[in-house]
């Protein structure tokens, strides 16, 4: 209620000061019109005179220096002003009865043209001096200034009427204004007083928490958010102990992270150093060896020429996997680079058979390598897909078994070069497949090896743009698949270049 009397306070307020402006400005304009309708009959009074003047005595002050065509010009000139003000007060009348006084004005000025008009017609057929002269100008100064007088008396009534209208008008709106001013602090205070300020002693005991207050729903409403209050400080206590001992955990993971880094750094400079120690002790005995097999050679025994022929194979075929050992710890540090050259892979397979191929017999392994008469060339390095297939054969002796039989065929097409190797030994079992290209993994961990022969050939194929797969069984529960894909050399340039290939 208190807010609804402050909102009519504040409607009427402005309703009464846009009713005391426009009628204020209403009542203004009324007195200025009718100031100007007194101004404008005083006038046209005194042109009349002026003009009669002039015809009566035409050497007179008031009438030289103007003819008696332009003293009519004037008369008719303050006549249609006269009207032309009496036609806006006409159009302004509010209602009927101040419309009739109006249209009686217009009647008035009306007959004040016609009497002068008429004046005029008849001193312009006389002499002035006449009786005919002095009978029209008797005739119109008892019909016009009468006339004009009242007109003069109406608009002054006006003009006062209006004037004390806006004085009234005035004390109204100045009494309306003082009883705003005074209702406004008024309700103000009494809405205080009924309802601000026992609330405020309401909120003040719910929040003190006093016995008086402890069943009213406000009371309860703040013991609620006194309770939850106390919940988020001990939450917030409880985050600030664990974000302080998150931050003791992960200071304690860093160094530990940072010395783990450290110990990784050593033993990754450990590791350079033991192949590079490895790569020395080993090759070196061998290069004598080497130099020993090749003295051998010169004999002319034929025993011995062929025991040192096989020594010498050995020999270099044991370099040949210190070499790949070297390279497999080098190659983890991306420090390898492959050669991109066109290479016969027939040639590659057939090098690689006849390397393995008295581990083949041994092992009781047929080979049977079905490769196209014409060159099939490929880009590659010729050197480690030698090494990769030597590994293939040696994989299939080891773990075909004896009586196995390894199959070597090769297929092309317009950009690549597939070459599939498949044997009938007891393959690998299916959940093992997944992983058997990776590093350090072994198919039956009965095995020997280190597992690094399928990972390595994965890793030059795929360095060198190929692809290779594994699959088994092949047919009838048994035997292992391994599918190795090539880009074909085509129609390049014989080229060699280096790039470096990350492991």
């Amino acid at each position: 209620m208190g807010a609804s009397l402050l909102a009519v306070l504040a409607i009427l307020a402005a309703g009464i000061a846009v009713f005391g402006l426009a009628s204020t400005q209403r009542l203004a304009t009324e007195a200025m019109a009718a100031q100007q309708r007194i101004e404008a009959f005083s006038s046209l009074s005194a042109r009349v005179n002026e003009w009669m003047l002039g015809r009566l005595v035409p050497g007179t002050a008031a009438g030289r220096g103007a003819s008696p065509s332009e003293s009519s010009f004037a008369v008719m000139a303050t006549l249609a002003l006269l009207e032309a003000l009496v036609d806006e007060d006409l159009k302004a009348a509010p209602d009927t009865a101040s419309s009739s006084q109006r249209e009686r004005q217009v009647l008035t000025l009306a007959r004040i043209r016609g009497l002068f008009v008429q004046l005029e017609d008849s001193m312009n057929r006389v002499s002035p001096q006449s009786p005919g002269a002095e009978a029209a100008m008797n005739y119109y100064g008892t019909q016009v200034p009468a006339l004009i007088a009242g007109q003069i008396q109406q608009d002054a009534r006006r003009r006062e009427t209006a004037m004390a209208s806006m004085g009234h008008l005035r004390q109204t709106l100045h009494r309306l204004a003082i009883a705003v001013v005074v209702a406004t602090p008024l309700i103000l205070a009494a809405l205080y007083a009924l309802l601000v300020r026992p609330l405020i002693a309401r909120l003040q005991g719910a929040v003190r928490g006093d016995a008086s207050g402890a069943h009213d729903e406000l009371s309860l409403a703040f013991a609620r958010i006194r309770q939850r209050t106390a919940r988020l400080d001990r939450r917030q206590r409880r985050l600030t102990q664990e974000y302080a001992r998150l931050e003791g955990t992960v200071d304690e993971r860093t160094a530990a992270l940072s010395h783990a880094n450290a110990q990784l750094s050593q033993a990754d400079a450990e590791r350079r150093r033991f192949f590079a120690d490895v790569s020395h002790e080993l090759r070196t005995p061998l290069t004598v060896i080497l130099g020993e097999a090749e003295l051998g050679l010169r004999d002319t025994d034929p025993a011995h020429h062929g025991t040192f022929a096989t020594i010498q194979s050995r020999a270099l075929r044991l370099y040949r996997r210190i070499e790949d050992l070297l390279r497999i710890a080098r190659s983890e540090s991306g420090l390898l680079d492959l050669q991109r050259e066109r290479v016969d892979l027939a040639a590659v397979v057939r090098a690689a058979e006849a390397d393995l191929a008295p581990i083949l017999k041994r092992a009781g392994i047929a080979c049977r390598i079905s490769l196209p008469t014409v060159p099939v060339t490929v880009i590659g390095d010729a050197d480690w897909l030698r090494q990769v297939f030597a590994g293939l054969f040696e994989n299939a002796a080891k773990y075909a078994g004896k009586g196995a039989e390894l199959t070597v065929t090769c297929q092309t097409d317009e950009n690549n070069v597939t070459v599939v190797l498949t044997d009938t030994g007891p393959g690998i079992a299916p959940d093992r497949l997944a992983g058997a290209l990776d590093r350090f993994t072994r198919a039956d961990a009965r095995a020997q090896g280190f597992g690094v022969g399928l990972a390595l050939a994965r890793w030059v194929i795929e360095a060198q743009g190929g692809t290779i797969g594994i699959y088994s069984p092949v047919r009838d529960g048994r035997g292992l698949g391994l599918r190795l894909t090539l880009p074909r050399a085509g129609g390049l340039e014989t080229t060699v270049t280096r790039e470096a290939a990350r492991a």
